[in-house]
């Protein structure tokens, strides 16, 4: 069976380590993260009047993988419906399992020191605790009635509660 697994979780939730599980599985991973790193040559680029071009060349590089039946996992907050939507949608146009696993919350505190030790070019830690805020306060559970097949609550060891 073709599978997207959708990440949701804050920053530093440990998205990005289950990650590297499935990419020794033979995932391919899609994350806006790496599109920014790429227009860096390197170094971590956000700016505002990138990201619409960020997120439609996610969707590209998304629906091209799906074309090909490729496992895919997302590497993104996934915190609210209308994100996880945009994934749902096409994943279902290629008649892929969807599976989200949500990531443990966190406590601001800890997921901000997580974030400090890779900060994306962005030292302040105060940007990165408002940055959890902003996430924290649009967080939408996942559930099967968005068109998830699989919901899978994690623990923070990463394994399955």
């Amino acid at each position: 069976m073709k599978e997207i697994i959708i990440l949701v979780g804050n920053i530093g939730s440990g998205k990005s380590t289950l990650v590297k599980k499935y990419q020794e599985k033979g995932y391919v991973v899609i994350a806006r993260d790496m599109l920014r790193y790429a227009i860096g040559g390197g170094n971590y680029v956000y700016n505002t009047e990138y990201e619409s071009i960020i997120w439609n060349t996610e969707l590209s590089l998304l629906d091209d993988f799906l074309e090909k039946g490729i496992n895919i996992i997302v590497d993104s907050v996934g915190i609210n419906k209308i994100i996880r939507q945009r994934y749902i949608d096409i994943a279902k146009t290629y008649n892929y399992q969807i599976t989200c696993f949500e990531l443990p919350k966190i406590s601001k505190k800890e997921s901000v020191k997580r974030r400090m030790k890779n900060p994306h070019g962005q030292f302040n830690q105060i940007t990165w605790e408002a940055v959890w805020d902003k996430f924290n306060n649009q967080y939408e559970k996942p559930s099967i009635t968005e068109g998830i097949d699989f919901v899978v609550r994690m623990r923070e060891d990463n394994n399955e509660v």
